[in-house]
C-alpha cells in the first residue's frame, strides 16, 4: 500500500515541480493537416523564417541584460550571417534561446510568442496543399478566435507611439524590419492559387531577404494591411492582429534601448517594458524590478 501511495503521489510532485520552475507554457497551435506546410512545401522560406525567429529571441535576451548597444549589433549580425549560410530547419525553442527574458519579463515574452504562433498559423494554412478560399478562411478564423481567447493575446489597440528613429541605424532594428517584411511578403505570395507561380514568387521574396541581410541599409517597412493586399482583402481581422504584434515588437525593442549593465540603465529598461505591457493590456505582475537605490 505504501509503495502504491508513493506511485500515486509522483505525478503530482512532477506537476508541482513544473509549476515552480517558472518556465512559460508552450503555445499549442490548433492541430490540422496544414501544420508545418511551409516546412514541407517551401523549406527555404521556412529556414529563413526560423533564422529571423532565432535572431529576434537572441536580440531580446541580450538587450534585456545590456540594452541595444554596438556589442549587441556585432553579436546579432554575426549570428544572422552564420544562420544565413546554414539556415535552421526547425523553429527555435524560445525559452531556451531567451531564458532570462522569459523569466524576468514573462508577460512580454508570452505575448510575443503567441503572436509568433499566430503568424505561423497564417503561413502554414496558406501553404497547405488543401488551401482554398473558403477552407483557409475557416481555418484562420478559428486560429484567430483561439488566439484572442488567450490571456497573452494583444487585445488592446493603442495609438502608435512615435519612435524608433534612434534605432534605425542599428542592426537589431534592421533585422527586425527585414524579418517582418519577409513574413508579410511571403504571406501575400502564398495567396497565389497556382503552385508554380507561388514557388516563383516565394523565391523572389527569399532572394530579396538575403540581399537585405547582406546590405547595411534599413529595408522598407512592410505591414499586412498595406503591403499584403491578398491578406488584407481575405483576412482583414488577422491582418490587423499581426500588424499589432509587429508594432508591439518594435515598442519592446525601443523600451530595451537604454544601454549598459548599471542599475540605472536596467531600471529604465524595466520601466519601459512595464509601460509597453500596460499600453497593450498585459499584466505587469511577475515582471522583474530592480531594487531602489
Amino acid at each position: 500500500m505504501r509503495r502504491a501511495g508513493v506511485g500515486t503521489c509522483l505525478p503530482l510532485l512532477f506537476l508541482l515541480a513544473a509549476g515552480a520552475s517558472g518556465q512559460p507554457e508552450e503555445p499549442f497551435r490548433p492541430k490540422g493537416s496544414y501544420d508545418n506546410s511551409v516546412h514541407r512545401f517551401h523549406p527555404d522560406l521556412d529556414a529563413r523564417l526560423n533564422a529571423v525567429r532565432f535572431a529576434r529571441w537572441r536580440t531580446l535576451e541580450i538587450a534585456w541584460e545590456s540594452g541595444i548597444t554596438e556589442e549587441l549589433d556585432r553579436r546579432i549580425s554575426a549570428d544572422v550571417l552564420a544562420l544565413a549560410k546554414d539556415p535552421p530547419r526547425f523553429p527555435p525553442e524560445a525559452d531556451r534561446v531567451a531564458p532570462l527574458f522569459a523569466r524576468d519579463a514573462a508577460p512580454i515574452f508570452r505575448a510575443l510568442r503567441w503572436g509568433q504562433t499566430l503568424e505561423q498559423q497564417l503561413l502554414d494554412v496558406l501553404a497547405s496543399s488543401e488551401a482554398g478560399e473558403q477552407l483557409s478562411a475557416a481555418r484562420l478564423d478559428r486560429a484567430l478566435l483561439l488566439y484572442r481567447r488567450e490571456r497573452w493575446a494583444l487585445s488592446e489597440s493603442p495609438e502608435p507611439v512615435a519612435g524608433g528613429t534612434a534605432l534605425e541605424t542599428t542592426a537589431a532594428w534592421r533585422i527586425e524590419t527585414a524579418g517582418a517584411r519577409l513574413s508579410v511578403r511571403a504571406a501575400d505570395d502564398l495567396t497565389t492559387p497556382d503552385f508554380a507561380e507561388q514557388r516563383w514568387r516565394v523565391k523572389q521574396t527569399i532572394d530579396e531577404f538575403d540581399r537585405m541581410l547582406q546590405g547595411d541599409h534599413l529595408p522598407e517597412a512592410a505591414a499586412y494591411s498595406t503591403s499584403a493586399p491578398g491578406i488584407e482583402k481575405a483576412f482583414p481581422g488577422l491582418a490587423r492582429a499581426l500588424d499589432l504584434v509587429e508594432r508591439f515588437r518594435r515598442e519592446v525593442l525601443e523600451a530595451l534601448a537604454p544601454g549598459g549593465t548599471a542599475l540605472e540603465a536596467r531600471r529604465k529598461r524595466e520601466e519601459g517594458l512595464r509601460g509597453v505591457a500596460r499600453r497593450y493590456g498585459l499584466p505587469t505582475a511577475g515582471m522583474a524590478e530592480s531594487p531602489s537605490p
